[in-house]
Parts: C-alpha cells; sequence; structure tokens
C-alpha cells in the first residue's frame, strides 16, 4: 500500500497490554479510508530561523489527531523535561495524573542516555548511528516527545504512538474531503499517556519504533507498510526492547500476508507486525546486518524494488521471491531445530522464532480442500510417520494457477539431516505430484511448503485455493489396459495393474468428451486374487459418441496414475 509526502496518515505502533487488551493501530484505519487521497498545501507558511532553546516550563498548544472522527483537535502541553536529543511535553490535563516527574526523567534518561542494548547510549544514539539521523524542520536539533491522552477508535483498544508526517510541512494542507490540516512543523513523536505506565520499558519500545518512522520518513516518504513497520520493529530491538508479542502472534498466525496488510483485522494485526520484524531481522541476518538494513531506510525505492536494489548495490543480488522463498523455510522448520541440522538459509541466526506448521498429519490417506493461501503468504502442511513398519508417501497439489506459486519441500532423515528442495508444477496446470518411498525408513518427517509469490504491485491482493491429498504406501507404475466388451456393444473396460501390490489405493477414472465430463472420478473396483491385485471400471457409451474422441485419466487423490484416449 502506498502513500505521498501529502497524503493525511499515522506510522503508529500496535501491542498488547498484560491483560491482553489490544492496541489498536491506527495506520492502516486512515491510510484505507484517506491514505490514496492528496492533501494539496495551501499556502506555504515562510521557513521559521532556528527555535531557540527552550526552557522548562514553557507552554504551546499541539494539533493531534482523534482517531474516532479522523478530525484534528487542539491540546494544550507544557515542557516538563530537557535532554540532549529531546524536549519532553505533557498535556497538561494528563501530568500528575498518568505522567509524574518520575516519568520524564526515566525517559529522557532512555532517550538520551541509556538502553537495554547499551548502558552508554540512549535511544537516539544508538537509532542515528545505526540507521539515519531524523529530519529536522524546525531547526532545534531535538526531536519532541509529546505524551497525550490519544482519543481512540474502540474503547477496547489504545493506540500506543504515532508520527504524523503533515508536521513535517509547513502551514495549512487542505483534504478534499476533511478539509483544512495544520501542521505542527516540528519533529513530533506522539506517545499515549494512558499506555502502560508512561514510564515503563514498553513505551520506550514505542518510542524507538516511532524515531525510526520519522527517520524513514526523511529518506523514503513513500514506503510500503510492511517495510516501514518491519524496520520500526527492528528499531526497537536494536535499542533491546522485547518484541514477544508481535513475535508470539505471527507464531499463532503463521499464515498471513507478508505484504499485504489491507485485509487485516483486529485480530491479526499484531501478527502483521510479527511477520515484518522477522523478515527484516532475516535480512540482517543472511544479507549484511544493521548496514543492510540502514541502507534499505536510505533507498529512495519503495517495497521490492527499494529492497532489491539495496542488495544488488551491496553485492548481493537475488530477487524478491527468492529471498522469501527461503525465508518462509526458515520459520517453518524451526520446529525441526532440535530434531535435526537445519542449515543456512533455513534459520536465523539471532531472533529465534518457533513456528509451527499450519497443518499435520500421521494418518493417511489425509487432505485438504480449498485452502485458502493469499499472495506472500505461506503455509506448511507436516507429514509424520506414526506407525512401525509404514512404508511410503504420495502426496499430490492442485490449484487454479501453474505460476507465480513456491513449492519448497523439506525432508528430515533418520540421521538428522534435512534436505529442501524446490517443487515446480506442471506447466500445463497448477498442479504437481511427490512420490516418497523412503518415507517411514530412512525419511521420517516432511514439511510442504506452498507460497504464492506475485511480485507485481497490482496484484498484491490476489490470492489463491488449492487442494492437497497424502496417500500411505509407494504409488508405484501402474500397466493400464482399455478394453472394448467382445459381447455388449458400447460398453468398455478400464484395467489397471499395479507394479506392486501393497497397499489397496483408491484410484478413480473421469472420462471427457468434446470439452464435457461424462463420467467424474467414479471409483475403481479393487480386486484382489491372491497376489494378483487389479483395479477395474466398466461403463456404457452412448452409440452417438465417437470413441476416438473420449479421454481417460486413472486419478490417486489429485495425482494422474495413467490417461489417454479410449481407442488408443
Amino acid at each position: 500500500m502506498r502513500f505521498t509526502i501529502f497524503t493525511f496518515f499515522f506510522l503508529t505502533l500496535i501491542l498488547f497490554t498484560q491483560d491482553s487488551e489490544a492496541f489498536r493501530c491506527g495506520t492502516p484505519h486512515l491510510k484505507m479510508e484517506i491514505g490514496h487521497q492528496p492533501i494539496l498545501e495551501v499556502p506555504t507558511a515562510p521557513i521559521h530561523p532556528a527555535a531557540p532553546a527552550l526552557q522548562i516550563g514553557f507552554k504551546r498548544s499541539f494539533f493531534a489527531i482523534d482517531f474516532t472522527s479522523k478530525q484534528q483537535y487542539t491540546i494544550n502541553a507544557t515542557l516538563r523535561a530537557s535532554g540532549p536529543h529531546c524536549y519532553i511535553f505533557v498535556e497538561d490535563s494528563e501530568w500528575r495524573e498518568t505522567v509524574t516527574p518520575l516519568t520524564v526523567q526515566t525517559i529522557q534518561r532512555a532517550f538520551d542516555t541509556t538502553t537495554p542494548a547499551d548502558p552508554r547510549r540512549g535511544i537516539y544514539d544508538i537509532l542515528t548511528d545505526d540507521l539515519s539521523t531524523p529530519p529536522d524542520v524546525d531547526g532545534n536539533q531535538k526531536v519532541i516527545l509529546l505524551f497525550l491522552d490519544i482519543r481512540e477508535i474502540e474503547n477496547r483498544t489504545i493506540t500506543a504512538g504515532y508520527f504524523m508526517p503533515i508536521d513535517q510541512q509547513r502551514g495549512i494542507l487542505h483534504h478534499p474531503t476533511l478539509g483544512p490540516i495544520r501542521s505542527n512543523e516540528a519533529d513530533i513523536l506522539y506517545l499515549n499517556s494512558k499506555f502502560h505506565r508512561a514510564n515503563s520499558a514498553e513505551i520506550e519500545a514505542v518510542i524507538a519504533h516511532e524515531l525510526q518512522h520519522l527517520i524513514h520518513w526523511k529518506h523514503s516518504p513513500n514506503e510500503e507498510i510492511w517495510i516501514d513497520e518491519g524496520c520500526a520493529d527492528y528499531a526497537a530491538s536494536q535499542c533491546g526492547y522485547n518484541l514477544y508479542q508481535h513475535i508470539q502472534a505471527f507464531q499463532n498466525t503463521p499464515n498471513i500476508s507478508l505484504t499485504d496488510w489491507s485485509q487485516m483485522n483486529q485480530t491479526h494485526l499484531l501478527a502483521h507486525y510479527g511477520a515484518a520484524f522477522l523478515f527484516i531481522q532475516y535480512l540482517h541476518d543472511h544479507y549484511g546486518g544493521t548496514a543492510t538494513v540502514a541502507a534499505i531506510i536510505k533507498n529512495r525505492l519503495d517495497g521490492f524494488d527499494g529492497i532489491t536494489h539495496t542488495l544488488a548495490a551491496r553485492g548481493m543480488s537475488n530477487k524478491f521471491s527468492n529471498i522469501y522463498s527461503d525465508w518462509k523455510v526458515a520459520n517453518y522448520l524451526s520446529t525441526w531445530n532440535l530434531l535435526g541440522n537445519v542449515k543456512t538459509p533455513f534459520r536465523y541466526h539471532t531472533t529465534i522464532p518457533v513456528i509451527k506448521p499450519l497443518f499435520t498429519h500421521d494418518t493417511y490417506p489425509a487432505s485438504g480442500k480449498n485452502r485458502q493461501l493469499a499472495n506472500f503468504a505461506s503455509h506448511a502442511i507436516e507429514y509424520k510417520v506414526n506407525k512401525a513398519g509404514q512404508e511410503g508417501l504420495t502426496l499430490s497439489f492442485t490449484t487454479q494457477r501453474n505460476t507465480n506459486v513456491d513449492i519448497k519441500v523439506a525432508y528430515l532423515y533418520n540421521t538428522g539431516e534435512v534436505l529442501v528442495e524446490s517443487l515446480p508444477l506442471k506447466t500445463t496446470d497448477g498442479s504437481t505430484s511427490l512420490d516418497i518411498p523412503t518415507f517411514g525408513t530412512s525419511v521420517q518427517r516432511l514439511m510442504f511448503m506452498p507460497s504464492l509469490q506475485v511480485e507485481n504491485q497490482s496484484f498484491s491482493q490476489q490470492s489463491i485455493n488449492y487442494n492437497y491429498d497424502a496417500d500411505e504406501g509407494i504409488l508405484g507404475t501402474y500397466t493400464t489396459h482399455v478394453l472394448p466388451n467382445p459381447v455388449h456393444p458400447n460398453y468398455w473396460e478400464i484395467v489397471a495393474v499395479p507394479s506392486e501390490a501393497t497397499v489397496a489405493h483408491s484410484l478413480t477414472v473421469t472420462l471427457t468428451y468434446q470439452n464435457r465430463t461424462l463420467h467424474d472420478t467414479k471409483p475403481m473396483v479393487y480386486i484382489r486374487n491372491n497376489n494378483q491385485v487389479v483395479y477395474r471400471y466398466a461403463f456404457h457409451l452412448k452409440p452417438e459418441i465417437i470413441t476416438t474422441k473420449v479421454t481417460w485419466s486413472i486419478t490417486r487423490g489429485d495425482t494422474i496414475v495413467d490417461e489417454g484416449v479410449l481407442e488408443d
């Protein structure tokens, strides 16, 4: 989702409290409703001279946002603390109610002096040293931390903080539906005074998160939401703050889209943050560390282009889809880290999430129908050996498209070795199959990981539905005979003889004539006589049907065993 310099939007952070009440992120809500409408600047105010140093007790008013009405309102605030890199203003009605002298003392110390990551560097020094410097629209070389009672959308949600890019403009701006919008003409981070305790580590994490938004805006004001939010959580992590709740949310909902936040809801919003953070962390781990993240932030290109251009400039050319594919494997193989030797690039070096597969099977046959997969989302289906003597597994996968679907398959051997390979779809349709005769002997587990990966931004909200089947035993080969009945005209039989008669499989027959289906997935009869096994299907055709135009196919689940034309 894109937005422009003059777009009326807010970069905010959402977290959970200890009692599990959700803090709502106002960014996507406002972007989706009004984010793509232009804002006209009328008129441009003159550039002010550098602001003089302010004294504690200085009073001024600020324009804030009401997240319910999406309108601005005015608050009165007083400067309560000042440090080398910050002014801390507090809304007058919140002073000594939710924000105390201890609050501002603690916040000023965290911003300027010390953090959990480095007792000698505050949030400002860590992020400016590691990432870049923020803008300085008011010329005072300080960032304003404004504590206020943010007006909320719902009673049970709290916006922890936000950055308002219109403050980087001057004068009055005009939105075509909202009317006049006033800039505070300052580098401001808006912080909710009712978020946890205002002098807690949680609010310090919010400050680091929002400061990254300010820095990122300076270099790439049109950045995609998911990259900006991922970098913001990365910034908080660099300062040593815990992002457990974001990571946990993604662990609980790992099938969400990394890039498309338009369909998010209150339940899954935290998972989007967790996914974005872990992807940026993965880039950090495998593509050059903090220097690469900083280069992404400073790159003027947005979205996929910004990432691939940054990596190419640093001598690490790779397609975004390839990186995403490796990342999804690293996520889902996290549960195998203690079972086998998962090699790079399929593991993290720093943060270690534990992301379970979406579906797990240990009895067969097993299947899934109409599973929905969003663009740049990934699923994982794990197959386990459940009994001694189990031998062989056959998989099939079908969807409605045969491009931009990436499938990775991982094998866990009883030696502890983990092998990962790509499984291509057939070029004629969106299907593929896999026969694993060593499943149950040398292969103990298998992870099947499909994802849709359309890099074209115009199709970012695409999704697919897919089906999968798994059957115990070895698919093997079949000798097929198509026989007309010598006694009764228009009667036919299809007989399939397996090369190995180990397990009874469910085989079906489909007949098609001139683009219409005559018989649809009809079961074949399983016949066993001592060691001889055959599958048989008998059928009748109307006299007017031209048999040379009748096609047949035998399938096991969604896997085609054999196919042909009737007379052949």
